[in-house]
């Protein structure tokens, strides 16, 4: 039996091919995908091959159907929606004996979308499948497409939970895509004293203020550190003067924005890097030696910990997805989720 699936060969080209629906054994289960989301990192594989090899199939912000399910498999049925993601640890590594799985040096050679077959297909299997390990069922209150944004939304839930956020914080999200979006709501459901949202594209600005931001600053027409200075009070410090930002999010991944994040924190405060950069970033340490910030890398998150907040609606996602694509017009999805002024966050529909 053949199914539909997208494949990557180099950057820019990717190609949705017929090939064979996987088989699965007897610890896995096979799940039809309802939709995949076009995640940052998978637009930094497309337009200059990060992260993944020629021949890879993509996608692992998806959910789906449960079509098969293998003998050894437990608590799971067909027809039950669910997302799910593989990853193969090696189980003997310094951060394994320690029950750090998520820094296993093999973990994205063979995890879903990276070393795995990914979502952007009809169908996919997930190996070893295990119910709340890799397995998380979809609650009836989530439709098929938020239900999609359980991935990301973990991903911006643990950006700002690491931060252990306080009431009166005074918080600068620097990005406003889909994760920035969804940082700003978990934020709110603290909830802190005042957030301010920096960013380049109106779209998405606009979200940001729709969902609550407290200040919005066009980083294309305004200073950012001027406004910031405005917005959460101007933070002096060792040879230099700042901002006085408690917690600083960098969610947009680009040079200006990591090396502004050191000086719209104030000294002693956090920042939170949750955004994947394309080009190294220099930047100035002696700003870290004086400020003594603490910087932290946000990757990862919990599904059960994303379903519970699309679930109580502490953070909404349907409204982010701006555009919705056939699987055989995926080429075209990547152009557009590439483009920050045309999109927030882009669905592939097998």
């Amino acid at each position: 039996m053949k199914m539909k699936a997208a494949v990557y060969y180099k950057p820019l080209d990717i190609r949705v091919e017929n090939i064979e629906v996987p088989d699965i054994g007897p610890n896995d289960i096979l799940i039809k995908v309802k939709y995949c989301g076009i995640c940052g990192s998978d637009v930094h594989s497309y337009k200059l091959g990060l992260y993944i090899k020629p021949g890879q199939i993509m996608g692992h912000e998806y959910c789906g159907e449960i079509v098969k399910v293998g003998e050894n498999v437990k608590n799971l049925e067909v027809g039950e929606r669910v997302f799910a993601s593989e990853a193969e640890l090696c189980g003997e590594c310094y951060w394994c004996k320690r029950q750090m799985y998520a820094m296993c040096p093999r973990l994205f050679e063979a995890c879903t979308g990276y070393g795995k077959p990914g979502a952007y297909a009809e169908y996919i299997k997930i190996g070893n499948a295990s119910l709340d390990v890799n397995v998380f069922k979809i609650p009836d209150e989530l439709d098929d497409i938020t239900a999609a944004t359980i991935e990301p939304t973990s991903v911006a839930a643990n950006a700002v939970l690491i931060t252990e956020p306080q009431k009166d914080d005074k918080v600068v999200i620097l990005g406003a895509g889909f994760i920035g979006n969804v940082i700003l709501q978990i934020f709110k459901s603290v909830p802190v004293g005042k957030i301010v949202v920096s960013e380049v594209s109106p779209l998405r600005l606009d979200a940001a203020k729709k969902k609550g931001a407290d200040a919005i600053i066009n980083a294309n027409t305004e200073s950012v550190l001027e406004r910031c200075k405005e917005e959460v009070g101007i933070g002096p410090y060792h040879f230099n003067v700042g901002a006085m930002a408690d917690v600083v999010v960098e969610a947009a991944g680009v040079p200006s924005t990591i090396r502004d994040s050191l000086e719209i924190v104030r000294s002693g405060g956090t920042i939170s890097i949750v955004a994947l950069a394309e080009k190294e970033t220099p930047i100035n340490t002696t700003k870290i030696v004086h400020k003594a910030p603490k910087i932290l890398g946000a990757f990862g998150g919990s599904a059960p910990v994303a379903i519970n907040y699309l679930k109580e609606k502490k953070a909404t996602t349907q409204d982010l997805i701006t555009h919705v694509f056939s699987l055989d017009n995926i080429q075209e999805a990547f152009e557009v989720q590439s483009d920050a002024y045309k999109s927030i966050k882009v669905m592939v529909k097998p």
